[in-house]
């Protein structure tokens, strides 16, 4: 396999020799062999790099746009799931090899990163639009890295491919390259998280990443000692329960039927108290009469306790985390008559949530709250200005 990833890029060392680097479309080769000098040499790389101008690499510059490796790197996370479920199988390969094209775009992308500083030592430092295109550039690469990074573990499934990759980088390229290091030799991650053995292996025993993960999988895998209580549910129905005390309801109302159906009469009820206030507010007499709305009112403050948080607020839109009792919503927007798009994603490479139209902008329902996390994407027009996690 490594024979296989080094012929690879010898192959690719052949290209730059015989291009020479005429183009901006050679910096992914050129910055491939400078981040593989110790196996590789650097023939080649000094004069592709001279054969590229200034107006090569801003043209590059323009063309990129870091954000669209998030849905790559997202879908090759949940490929790599695939290949393990698959186990030797022909689909298996199939899935393996898709997910490992996600994690060969973000290295091509740290590749051509390399080779344009490398550039830069040797033809001065851009300026003006060029360097302001290059800090983006890089600076959408961290936002990236800073995200998924704590999530290497989904990649482990490709950990022998993975590790072909690592073992041909140059020891100082491998620490920031997490695509292809991090985690990577936790193979007995999979296999203890299927069959839970009595004495972990000594990978287990020292690997402190592994030790969490599988200790937070039996959190959720542990069925539920107790049932809710009534002061458990009158808690819950006035919003006074922990994070942790809602996480543990989320996952035990998942398994037990019966107190599910004491959450959903809570809801119900609720919804009924609704129904009749609006259904009140319908009449003349609700209509002219004050006291009869501030009442009202009071009565769904009381049974809905709502809290609001401006988690970004922009020239063109804001965004607003609201909280009601035990769910949550998040609104995007829009300002100033800008057109407004937007994505929520609840889990790595699954499908985002639908948004509904409201009177206060974009409306994500985002289910029963309490130490959950997701991802926000917003869009104005043709570019991408925003995106960051949150929690609620």
């Amino acid at each position: 396999m490594v024979v296989d990833a080094l012929s690879r890029y010898q192959s690719r060392r052949e290209q730059l020799i015989r291009g020479g680097g005429s183009n901006g479309g050679s910096l992914e080769v050129i910055g491939d062999i400078l981040r593989r000098t110790e196996r590789l040499g650097r023939e080649g790389v000094e004069q592709a790099l001279r054969g590229l101008t200034r107006a090569d690499i801003d043209g590059w510059l323009r063309s990129q746009k870091p954000e669209a490796l998030q849905p790559a790197l997202l879908r090759a996370a949940e490929e790599a799931a695939e290949a393990a479920l698959g186990e030797e199988s022909e689909e298996a390969e199939v899935w393996r090899t898709s997910s490992l094209d996600g994690l060969a775009a973000r290295d091509r992308a740290e590749s051509a990163a390399r080779a344009i500083g490398e550039w830069e030592s040797l033809h001065g430092a851009l300026d003006g639009d060029a360097a302001a295109r290059l800090k983006s550039f890089r600076e959408g690469l961290g936002r990236l890295d800073a995200m998924l990074r704590p999530k290497a573990r989904w990649f482990i499934p490709l950990n022998p491919q993975r590790r072909a990759e690592r073992d041909l980088l140059d020891t100082a390229e491998r620490t920031r390259a997490w695509w292809f290091t991090d985690r990577a030799d936790c193979d007995d991650f999979l296999a203890a998280l299927s069959t839970r053995p009595e004495r972990p292996s000594p990978h287990l025993q020292s690997c402190s990443d592994c030790r969490t993960d599988l200790s937070n999988s039996e959190t959720v895998e542990v069925p539920p000692k107790r049932h809710l209580s009534a002061d458990d549910l009158w808690r819950f129905d006035m919003g006074m329960m922990s994070a942790t005390e809602l996480k543990w309801v989320d996952g035990h109302t998942e398994k037990c039927i019966e107190c599910a159906q004491a959450i959903w009469a809570l809801e119900e009820g609720d919804e009924a108290i609704e129904k009749a206030a609006l259904d009140e507010q319908s009449t003349p007499a609700a209509r002219t009469s004050r006291t009869a709305e501030s009442s009202a009112r009071r009565l769904g403050a009381a049974r809905h306790p709502e809290q609001r948080e401006v988690l970004e607020e922009r020239r063109e839109f804001r965004v607003v985390l609201v909280r009601e009792r035990q769910r949550a919503r998040l609104l995007v927007q829009p300002l100033a008559g800008r057109a407004v798009t937007a994505a929520v994603f609840l889990a790595p490479g699954k499908p985002s949530l639908k948004p509904q139209q409201g009177p206060e902008g974009l409306q994500f329902d985002l289910g029963s709250g309490g130490g959950r996390t997701a991802h926000l994407m917003v869009r104005v027009g043709n570019n991408e200005i925003f995106e960051r996690d949150f929690s609620f």
